[in-house]
């Protein structure tokens, strides 16, 4: 196979990770889109998925003149992931529907690949993702994309354009190179719709059909009065299970202080792969949440203002608000600056935490550096920090933060600059989280702010210049 030893590697480990775990399941499929070139049919998009359920996209099989897509069940193929991924580094597969695929190698024939063991995209659901790309060539075409595009649009099953075929097959966005990721989700997973009642917890997990009972385990902590009280773990073979159409199904009722908050953590053969919250939810721990439920019930306004993107204007001050509430929720004192046309030129938000220590707080709806966001963020931090140190309190810490509307894959490119300077990067994923967990919890906005300088601190270690000592002969 033409691919170097490292990133053979890659796929190595990849196998190594997910196998145990996988060993039986019966729920792999693989997607496709495929372009004729120089008269035969090249792979440029693919997609084996490791479920962890009965696939709920429809096996189908799509072709035009200059295009073939399909989605099948790795069983009709009759391969094993690992050989589907041998065969693509050999250079072709075949399809149930008698087409054969042809995957090319780079300039040098050579393919390569990619490993993450804790993809974003599970990050943001508290699952454990194992990810593995192979890439072949850049991207060639015989005809002009716009030409593709509008044979699709006169097909007999008609679709607007290449990249519309690719969602309707679960491909994702295009790359420029011809790829093909193979994904595992988690295994188990626990149960959301776990409840508690008064000082009862019933706590639940799904398991995928085909693995062991005797391999699963639950782990817990459980939350009073704003400090952890029980930490605990409950194995598989101690919970009652019920076998479901779609996975198995444990659960187990635990003795809780009342107003509990549980954080559940469910592992496959000694590896985590899911976690959640569970709470009483007529029993609120936080009284700062309790009371702005009062006015906002479940939090449904909150929840609108922090996932607008894109937006100027009311959007933008409406971020800002929903800022401003959830760090008061969080324990936070919190001055709202940037509401008023007559105080643009001052921060958003200034927030403290209880000790006194300040957050100077950036909002956008948008990327870092529209607006000259981080640029403006940056003065105003060091002058907040002069003030500071003119009323004689210069002990007191001061931490850069922007915070956006946007995921974090949106903002990608914007990141590496803000940690660069030292700024706290806070995005989506981590205003649902905070919004769905820790507003759970009685308010500690020292932890929190403490949290987030170690994260700045990290950020920048990984551009720290390293000096090397350059040592004499003996």
């Amino acid at each position: 196979m033409a691919i170097l030893d490292q990133h053979q590697n890659f796929i190595n480990e990849f196998f190594r990770a997910i196998e145990p775990a996988n060993k039986n399941n019966q729920n792999l499929t693989f997607s496709y889109i495929a372009l004729k070139r120089e008269g035969k049919f090249s792979l440029i998009q693919g997609l084996l998925r490791y479920n962890n359920g009965p696939s709920k996209i429809s096996h189908t099989h799509y072709k035009s003149e200059n295009v073939r897509a399909g989605n099948y069940h790795l069983s009709e193929m009759n391969l094993t992931g690992r050989e589907l991924v041998d065969c693509l580094l050999s250079g072709s597969i075949q399809t149930p529907d008698g087409e054969e695929l042809f995957f090319q190698g780079n300039e040098a024939g050579k393919y390569s690949a990619t490993y993450d063991p804790f993809h974003a995209e599970g990050l943001k659901v508290q699952a454990r993702f194992d990810i593995l790309t192979i890439y072949g060539s850049p991207r060639q075409l015989d005809r002009h994309p716009l030409a593709l595009d509008w044979e699709l649009r006169a097909a007999p099953m008609p679709f607007e354009s290449l990249q519309e075929l690719a969602f309707e097959y679960a491909l994702g966005l295009l790359r420029n190179t011809a790829s093909v990721d193979v994904i595992a989700f988690n295994v188990a997973a626990v149960d959301y719709s776990s409840t508690v009642r008064g000082t009862t917890a019933r706590l639940g997990i799904f398991l995928m059909h085909g693995a062991s009972i005797d391999n699963v385990a639950l782990g817990y902590r459980i939350f009073s009065q704003g400090r952890v009280t029980v930490r605990s773990v409950v194995n598989g073979p101690s919970m009652d299970w019920t076998q479901k159409a779609d996975h198995q199904y444990g659960s187990i009722e635990i003795d809780v202080p009342s107003a509990a908050v549980i954080q559940c953590f469910v592992s496959y053969l000694g590896v985590s792969q899911h976690f959640g919250w569970v709470s009483d939810p007529s029993a609120v721990q936080n009284p700062k949440r309790a009371v702005y439920d009062v006015f906002d019930s479940g939090l449904a306004i909150l929840t609108e203002f922090l996932t607008k993107s894109g937006g100027r204007g009311r959007d933008a001050r409406d971020l800002e608000s929903g800022i401003a509430w959830l760090l008061w929720m969080l324990g936070f004192s919190v001055a709202h600056l940037g509401g008023t046309d007559r105080t643009q030129d001052a921060a958003d938000l200034i927030a403290t935490t209880p000790r006194g220590d300040f957050a100077v707080i950036e909002c956008t709806t948008g990327l870092l550096k529209s607006d000259n966001k981080l640029a403006l963020l940056i003065d105003r931090t060091e002058r907040v920090r002069r003030g500071i140190i003119s009323s004689n309190n210069k002990h007191l810490r001061v931490l850069p933060v922007i915070v956006t509307s946007r995921t974090r894959p949106e903002i990608v490119a914007d990141i590496e600059q803000a940690e660069k300077l030292g700024v706290l990067v806070i995005t989506r994923e981590n205003l649902e989280q905070a919004v769905a967990n820790r507003t759970l919890l009685l308010p500690n906005a020292e932890q929190i702010y403490d949290e987030g300088l170690e994260a700045v601190a990290s950020a920048r270690a990984k551009f720290a210049v390293q000096t090397i000592l350059p040592l004499e002969p003996a």
